[in-house]
């Protein structure tokens, strides 16, 4: 037993030390690698910026005192802002928001939203719902609802969108699009905070 025991402690000592070094020499690369995919769905929601830059952290960190409104059970949380840029003129920004209320865990979103509060881009980075269900939220076709529309917040219906703020519910995932619906609401929300701090187009 003691034999089998060392030869067991070894060998669990030998995996992790090589689970170590590959993950040393690959961690950077991955870390690349979120960047620009990051950095791509940056220029996905804001066409045409070619810088995003800003420091709003101090707001990010106070958001979740700051946004009042009703984000559902577990609510979200703004991750990240940029201001986003063309020739070194402030077009918009590009909001990260995380929704905690999705079917399958949290929803990583990034919403680009210009100087006029017109929402350009929604893309997903992150999402883990049920396959040919929820996971039609990463279908152009859903997520272009939200696109060119100027609204204080939307809602989700199921029997057909008849007005601006109204989003179509995907086929047996109502939970998730009221998920992408809160995380949309909460960056639109966001907005209305940097403007209001001075993050607008005066900057």
């Amino acid at each position: 037993i003691i034999k089998d025991t060392c030869i067991l402690f070894v060998i669990t000592i030998i995996a992790g030390c090589m689970l170590g070094f590959v993950y040393s020499i690959t961690k950077d690369k991955i870390a690349a690698k979120q960047e620009e995919t990051t950095e791509l769905a940056y220029k996905q929601v804001m066409k045409g910026s070619d810088t995003f830059k800003a420091d709003y952290s101090p707001l990010v960190a106070s958001s979740s005192k700051l946004l009042k409104n009703n984000y559902g059970k577990n609510g979200i949380e703004i991750t990240n802002a940029l201001g986003a840029y063309k020739d070194n003129k402030l077009t918009g920004y590009v909001i990260e928001v995380t929704d905690k209320d999705g079917f399958g865990g949290e929803i990583e979103l990034i919403v680009g939203i210009d100087l006029q509060k017109e929402i350009k881009g929604v893309e997903i980075l992150s999402i883990s719902e049920t396959v040919g269900l929820g996971m039609n939220a990463k279908n152009a076709s859903f997520r272009n609802q939200y696109l060119n529309k100027k609204v204080d917040s939307f809602t989700v219906t199921k029997t057909g969108k008849q007005e601006d703020n109204e989003i179509d519910s995907l086929t047996g995932a109502t939970i998730t699009s009221k998920a992408m619906t809160n995380g949309v609401n909460g960056a639109l929300d966001f907005y209305d905070l940097l403007v209001k701090k001075g993050g607008s187009s005066h900057e």
